[in-house]
């Protein structure tokens, strides 16, 4: 399972920024759902830390329940591929900047 982690992690970004390449929507598209992740990702981490801080506890399962949140998970993933995307889409663009 870790193997086909790791080729996702390779494979979706190569794929991102082939598509971005070749379209200019593509890449408004994708940092649109960047901007909407980042944000769904700090609310959810910022009410869980919240709530945990109004409770007094800070037992370790009451601190990483967050990552057990669907609100975090799947916006999270997406981060971790727009992450190298970015990165690939950089090193593929033909702009060099000094």
């Amino acid at each position: 399972m870790k193997i086909v982690f790791l080729l996702l992690l390779i494979i979706v970004p190569l794929a991102m920024t082939f598509i971005a390449l070749r379209t200019k929507w593509a890449i408004r598209l994708f940092h649109l759902l960047a901007i909407l992740c980042f944000y769904s990702v700090a609310t959810v981490i910022a009410s869980d830390v919240y709530a945990t801080n109004a409770h007094m506890t800070t037992f370790t399962t009451e601190i990483h329940h967050f990552l057990l949140n669907r609100w975090f998970l799947v916006p999270a993933s997406y981060l971790g591929v727009y992450i190298p995307y970015v990165l690939w889409k950089s090193l593929f663009s033909k702009k060099v900047e000094l």
